[in-house]
């Protein structure tokens, strides 16, 4: 059954692609030939959808491998062919005025279009509060059975999982904090108290997400119980015919038969876990160049993190919106591509040869396009200026960090100047002592 499912199956995707547009655009029935102003808007939506989804199909029988495996190759290859769509779909904003923008979001979701409610979570920071309507703790329970309260616990475990490094997931987190300080000035939902900031959401919620990432990491990564059975498998694949079914290899080996309720769930472990799951050391502190590669990384995630806020308020877009979920469902499954390919890019020892791989590249050009839109249907929204204290800390850290590094890098060029010196000292020694000694004799 498992070999059945890897097969490609291309003829087969086609057939079944060929009939479900039959269906869908009333080929067959004939419905739908009157039109109408009403009829003529849903079939451009449904002709709009129906090309996306003839896409992501040729995306899954056609598409571009990537390492990600599991539960199937090819929904790896239709989370990129989206991606794509979304890429498309945000340089198709890209050239549109703020008003066509708005319609053109409102011409597929009748709901959007109105102005957004700004929340701010920081007007109010006291932890007792006689008489309040929830209690005497209500601002503090309030906050705790927040909406958003398990999505941010459950992002950082997602984050944990691509990211895969304690130190660099933790930097991650701390960063976002000050860019919430950063930015509260034009977004109010990043004003919230400092308990609030750093108590729950950095030392509750961010932790709990990534302790819970990182361990799930170190699960699939474990060896002390193969639960999916692949190990065995690969351990044992040089020795064993692949076409030799279970039953035979027990029988030749003297094991029990096996039963087929465990049968059955190796094969539904197997299909859900991954098929391997590597460590990544990023090291920031081996080299300047190493700490400004993996400050990259950070900078992408806070890019990533960022654009939610601004792109929902420019454009108009609810937090719990479908087209809100749909950014964060294709950007999970494309982050963990796309971190894979850009840590196999910087861990190429030849600089010459590394080339950055496609979802890599795809998921920094979508990045850009997302700032491109937020810059431009942003004009005129974000009008209070930056208050002093940020550019000043700013400056003083960019600045720090920077002398810092060059001085880092010196360090590094000197005792690199004296080994080698050291290492030509004994050359240049034995070969005075010769001259000197062909002048003696």
């Amino acid at each position: 059954m498992a070999r059945a499912a890897d097969n490609p199956h291309t003829i087969t995707g086609l057939i079944v692609l060929a009939i479900a547009l039959a269906v869908t655009a009333n080929v067959i029935s004939g419905d739908g030939m009157v039109e109408t102003v009403a009829s003529s808007r849903a079939a451009t939506r449904r002709g709009i959808v129906g090309g996306v989804w003839a896409y992501a199909a040729y995306g899954a029988m056609q598409g571009p491998d990537t390492h990600m495996t599991r539960p199937h190759a090819s929904v790896w290859r239709v989370v990129h062919a989206l991606f794509i769509v979304y890429l498309l779909a945000l340089v198709f904003l890209l050239h549109q005025t703020p008003r066509g923008a708005q319609e053109t979001l409102k011409f597929f979701w009748d709901d959007l279009g109105t102005p957004l409610e700004s929340r701010s979570y920081g007007e109010d920071c006291r932890i007792y509060v006689p008489g309040h309507r929830s209690g005497a703790f209500g601002i503090v329970k309030e906050t705790i059975f927040d909406e958003f309260t398990l999505a941010h616990f459950m992002g950082w475990m997602g984050k944990a999982i691509a990211i895969r490094d304690w130190g660099l997931v933790w930097a991650y987190s701390v960063a976002f904090e000050l860019c919430e300080i950063t930015f509260e000035h034009w977004q109010p939902n990043f004003n919230e108290c400092w308990w609030d900031m750093w108590v729950w959401d950095v030392l509750v919620c961010n932790a709990l997400g990534i302790a819970l990432g990182m361990w799930t990491v170190r699960f699939l990564r474990g060896r002390m119980y193969d639960w999916s059975g692949k190990q065995s498998r690969k351990g044992s694949s040089a020795i064993e015919d692949d076409d030799e079914d279970d039953d035979a290899r027990r029988s030749r080996r003297g094991d029990p038969p096996s039963s087929p309720l465990v049968d059955a769930l190796k094969s539904v472990v197997a299909v859900i876990t991954p098929d391997s799951v590597e460590k990544y050391t990023w090291r920031p502190t081996d080299s300047p160049a190493r700490f400004l590669k993996s400050a990259f990384l950070v900078f992408c995630g806070l890019a990533f993190d960022l654009n939610l806020f601004f792109l929902k308020y420019v454009l108009q877009i609810p937090t719990t919106h479908s087209v809100s979920l749909f950014r964060l469902y294709i950007w999970f499954g494309m982050s963990n591509i796309a971190i894979r390919e850009y840590y196999v890019f910087i861990e190429e020892p030849d600089a010459s040869k590394a080339k950055l791989g496609p979802n890599a590249w795809l998921a920094m050009a979508v990045l850009v396009v997302e700032m491109l839109v937020i810059v431009k249907h942003g004009r005129g929204k974000f009008t209070n200026p930056w208050p002093r204290h940020i550019l000043l800390a700013w400056f003083i850290a960019i600045s720090s960090t920077t002398v810092y590094l060059i001085a880092w890098q010196r360090r590094i060029n000197l005792a690199l100047a004296k080994r080698g010196g050291s290492e030509k000292a004994p050359a240049r020694a034995k070969k005075t002592s010769s001259r000197r000694g062909r002048k003696s004799a």
